[in-house]
């Protein structure tokens, strides 16, 4: 980036059957606040509800993304990228009219590799509500600062993320075999870039499932995810993300009365702080924390457990 010029900046979003949404994150984009957005690039895993026409006709550039996984998306992008920062969105997201401005500021005055914010759910009923206090609860999802917010820091990943074009480029891009976490991942190598930054003044709002099933399958599948970046960075793995595949193993062990109980009185201490609020989506915020955490728990061992079996299959 040179001195006293903006950078320009290429937002890209990866899709796949966002058609009721993609509509609402374009205008959001469109809204923006920074002059120096030069394009957005859609980059389809071939959705049959519309999505491509959708964002074609919101002015959008569609890419296709024939592997359809995320991270496949992404390097399109980032390869057909024009713009000196890419800012990435999601199709079921809405950034907030000063989103871009922010993550170029926040890029040009720390230095960091990469910058991002808060992932604050916003939710309508008692069900998704109850889902969105847990996943925004500390004892629910974890206290990293983008489920829980908070003050600017140097944290280990953020939602989302923004970068210069040029330093993505050099460190490759996403991990070609993470389908899951692949955020997460991309920041582990982006430390040793000029480190991740969270900001809380990059502000968007996403929305969350809708039933406990889809969260239960939501977070097997993180589990899942961030076991391959645990195989390919074992330095990654922060204390807080070996609690809930500790709480799996501690319930399929002779201790496992003991867990269950320590777990419940966990679960109590947690909806007496973050649950008495709640109300009628209080039912909700109590089940969806063992769902979380033991499908992440299970997801996470699993994938670690497959992933030994192919390091030593003959």
């Amino acid at each position: 980036m040179t001195a006293g010029v903006r950078p320009t900046v290429s937002v890209v979003i990866p899709t796949y059957r966002e058609a009721e949404a993609i509509q609402d994150c374009l205008a959001a984009v469109a809204a923006q606040t920074y002059p120096e957005v030069i394009e957005v690039l859609v980059v389809d895993g071939g959705s049959d509800d519309g999505t491509p026409a959708l964002a074609a006709d919101a002015g959008a550039t569609v890419l296709e993304n024939p592997r359809r996984i995320q991270s496949a998306a992404l390097n399109i992008a980032i390869e057909a990228a024009k713009g000196d920062v890419i800012v990435r969105v999601d199709g079921h997201c809405l950034i907030a009219h000063d989103y871009v401005e922010r993550c170029v500021a926040v890029l040009e005055e720390t230095g960091a590799a990469m910058v991002g914010g808060a992932m604050t759910p916003v939710a309508t009923g008692a069900v998704q509500e109850g889902i969105a206090a847990a996943m925004a609860s500390p004892f629910g999802a974890g206290p990293a600062r983008f489920h829980t917010g908070g003050e600017a820091a140097w944290v280990d990943t953020v939602y989302l993320g923004a970068y210069r074009t040029e330093m993505v480029r050099s460190v490759g891009g996403y991990a070609d075999g993470i389908v899951i976490n692949e955020d997460a991942e991309l920041a582990h190598r982006m430390q040793a870039h000029g480190g991740v930054r969270f900001d809380p003044t990059i502000r968007s709002t996403y929305t969350p499932r809708s039933s406990l099933a889809a969260v239960g399958r939501q977070f097997l599948r993180y589990g899942w995810g961030r076991s391959l970046t645990a195989v390919r960075h074992p330095a990654s793995v922060q204390p807080r993300q070996l609690a809930a595949p500790a709480l799996v193993i501690g319930l399929a062990s002779p201790a496992r009365r003991w867990v269950a109980g320590a777990y419940t009185l966990a679960v109590g201490a947690a909806v007496l702080r973050d649950g008495r609020q709640l109300g009628r989506s209080a039912p909700a915020f109590i089940a969806a924390l063992p769902i979380m955490h033991l499908t992440w728990g299970t997801g996470f061992l699993v994938g670690l457990g497959r992933a030994a079996v192919v390091r030593h299959a003959p």
